[in-house]
């Protein structure tokens, strides 16, 4: 049940957020960094400086396969950063990740790995900066970008959208298109904080979010959001929401999490109520699935560690890469959860977590990467 560690590095700053590469076979992620500078002339955080860095490493295994080693290849230096999440299908065959920071901007990112496979790269220069879209508004405002999400999870796209969402309650849907990045619409989703945003991978037109108000919301792109109201505005969770990830294996499937330490899995066709709901113990600020395996959840549970849950659905094997069915006469799909490990070394807020997204040859085990706030740790450990 309890994964042991198989290595650890610790950034300078508070890690927040890391993510894995789904393009570099070397096991390569990047860990995402928060540091507020106080300013010592105000009694408020208002004049705080808030800086962070992105750190690329590599995750190398030992040769007696029993433990790993990190190595850091570049450091980049940023404003705090947020969230951190790659476009899973190259954009006019350049490999794109996204960072959202707390002084409001996006920043795209590209990689080297579209150079000639022929020529060696330098691995201190993986990461390029592309551009840069902040609103003057927010700037003025202090306005944070909390979380973001790229439209082409499941579908290629040489102009993909990309959704944000900002400390003052707002949500932007964003294209990126020839190396730049334009605002489509931006609208007032939430009466506080909204911590996360995300694509229905199977229905781009479709994005929910989730704030600190403790409202879960749809809404149809296809439709002026600025004008319109939500498709759906849930109050299931009893506090803020925090994660929101549309399952990429199974169409319909769709999981959320909160401050109220409840994981909702939801069936997209109806939205009145969740399909199963599980206590992790923990405000979940992080929900990943896994790479491969349909029914597997990786959860960032802050004050009570990291965790995986299986997902089942009546009828449908753990591997199977299907829709979910139909429910009957209006009647729920069967579902439950069950815990299947946890990862309890951490002593600070669980909050970034991510699978690795290839294995590499004869391991059977998947590799996982968490990490923590106030004790400045990244761990990698394995999931059977």
């Amino acid at each position: 049940m309890d994964p042991k560690s198989l290595a650890s590095f610790e950034p300078e700053y508070s890690a927040d957020c890391l993510e894995f590469s789904p393009f570099d076979p070397t096991q390569r992620f990047l860990v995402g960094t928060y540091q507020l500078l106080e300013n010592r002339s105000s009694a408020s955080s208002k004049g705080a400086k808030r800086i962070g860095h992105i750190h690329i490493c590599d995750a190398i295994s030992n040769s007696d396969g029993s433990s790993m080693q990190i190595i850091e290849r570049q450091r980049i230096d940023t404003s705090a950063i947020f969230d951190i999440k790659w476009s899973y299908n190259r954009v006019a065959s350049k490999s794109l990740v996204g960072v959202a920071c707390a002084t409001g901007e996006l920043s795209i990112y590209a990689t080297n790995l579209d150079a000639n496979a022929d020529v060696e790269v330098d691995d201190t220069e993986f990461l390029t900066h592309l551009c840069t879209a902040q609103d003057t508004n927010d700037i003025e405002s202090m306005t944070m970008c909390c979380s973001l999400d790229w439209s082409n999870r499941l579908e290629t796209s040489e102009e993909p959208s990309i959704v944000t969402s900002q400390s003052d309650g707002s949500v932007k849907l964003l294209k990126f298109a020839e190396s730049r990045i334009e605002t489509d619409a931006r609208w007032q989703a939430h009466d506080l904080e909204a911590w996360i945003t995300s694509f229905d991978y199977w229905n781009p037109s479709v994005v929910f979010s989730g704030g600190d108000d403790a409202r879960f919301k749809g809404w149809d792109m296809r439709m002026d959001p600025r004008g319109s109201m939500p498709m759906f505005n849930s109050k299931h969770h009893q506090a803020g929401v925090c994660s929101i990830h549309s399952n990429f294996h199974r169409q319909y499937m769709l999981a959320t999490g909160s401050y109220d330490e409840n994981v909702f899995i939801w069936d997209t066709r109806s939205m009145r109520r969740p399909l199963v709901e599980h206590n992790v113990g923990g405000g979940v600020w992080r929900l990943k699935w896994h790479p491969q395996k349909p029914t597997q959840l990786l959860v960032a549970a802050m004050y009570n560690g990291f965790h995986v849950l299986d997902v089942s659905i009546d009828g449908i094997t753990s591997l199977a890469r299907v829709p979910l069915p139909k429910p009957a006469d209006g009647a729920a799909v069967p579902a439950s959860i069950n815990l299947q490990s946890s990862f309890m070394k951490h002593k600070s807020i669980a909050y970034g977590a991510d699978w690795c997204q290839t294995q590499n040859n004869g391991e059977t085990d998947w590799l996982v990467g968490t990490c923590s706030f106030y004790d400045h740790i990244v761990y990698l450990w394995r999931q059977k």
